[in-house]
C-alpha cells in the first residue's frame, strides 16, 4: 500500500504543493521580468522562490516547462481581463467603444507591471511557445468571430474568421512593438488606435 501522507498543521500534502508550484510561478514571473530569459534559470527561480530544486521537480520536468506554465498562466489571466471587461461594456454601445472597453484594462495592466509586460514580450519572441500563442490567437479569433456573427448572420463565417485573425495577430504584434518601444504611441493613443481598427473591420463586416 501507498504510505498515507497525514496534514501538516491543517495543511494537506496537495494543498502544500499547490502553494509551492504557486510560489514557482510567482518567481518565474520576478525573474523572467528582470533578467529575460538568458537569465531564466532553475537556479534563480528556485532562490526567489526560496525553494529548493527538489520543490522545482515536485512541479515541473524543466525550465521550458515552467516557462509554458507561465504563459499559460498570464494569457489565461489576460483572457479574463478582455472576457469580463468586454461583458461590463452595454450591449447598445457601439463597435468601437466595446473594443476599446474590452482592450484597455488589459494594456493598463502590462503598463502597470514591468514584469509582466517584459515577460510578454519575452514569450512572444519564444518558439518553443508558437503553438501556445497560436492556441491564444485562435481563441480570441473565435470571440471576435461569434460577435460579429452575432451582430448580422449575413457575412460567411470564413470571411469574418479571416478578418478576426488579422486583427488579433495585428494587435499582438503592434502590442509587442509598443512594449519594446517601437511604437510610440500612449496608452490611451493605443486603445483608441485597436478600437478604431476593430470598429472599421466590423463595420465592413455587418453593414451592407
Amino acid at each position: 500500500m501507498p504510505p498515507v501522507v497525514r496534514p501538516f498543521r491543517g495543511v494537506s500534502a496537495q494543498d502544500r504543493r499547490a502553494t509551492r508550484r504557486g510560489q514557482l510561478l510567482d518567481a518565474a514571473l520576478d525573474v523572467l521580468g528582470e533578467h529575460g530569459r538568458d537569465g531564466f534559470t532553475m537556479t534563480a527561480v528556485c532562490r526567489r522562490a526560496k525553494l529548493t530544486e527538489r520543490y522545482f521537480y515536485e512541479s515541473f520536468a524543466n525550465r521550458d516547462e515552467l516557462l509554458i506554465a507561465l504563459f499559460d498562466q498570464l494569457t489565461g489571466q489576460m483572457s479574463e481581463q478582455v472576457l469580463h471587461a468586454a461583458d461590463a461594456v452595454p450591449a447598445d454601445a457601439s463597435p468601437r467603444d466595446k473594443y476599446a472597453g474590452a482592450l484597455r484594462p488589459m494594456i493598463r495592466a502590462l503598463a502597470a507591471d514591468p514584469r509582466q509586460a517584459r515577460a510578454y514580450v519575452e514569450c512572444f519572441t519564444s518558439d518553443l511557445l508558437r503553438a501556445h500563442r497560436a492556441k491564444v490567437v485562435q481563441t480570441f479569433t473565435a470571440v471576435i468571430t461569434e460577435q460579429v456573427l452575432a451582430l448580422s448572420g449575413d457575412p460567411a463565417r470564413a470571411r469574418v474568421e479571416a478578418t478576426a485573425l488579422l486583427l488579433i495577430g495585428g494587435i499582438h504584434e503592434v502590442l509587442h512593438g509598443w512594449l519594446t518601444g517601437a511604437v510610440e504611441l500612449t496608452e490611451d493613443e493605443l486603445v483608441d488606435e485597436f478600437a478604431a481598427i476593430g470598429a472599421t473591420l466590423t463595420e465592413r463586416l455587418i453593414l451592407p
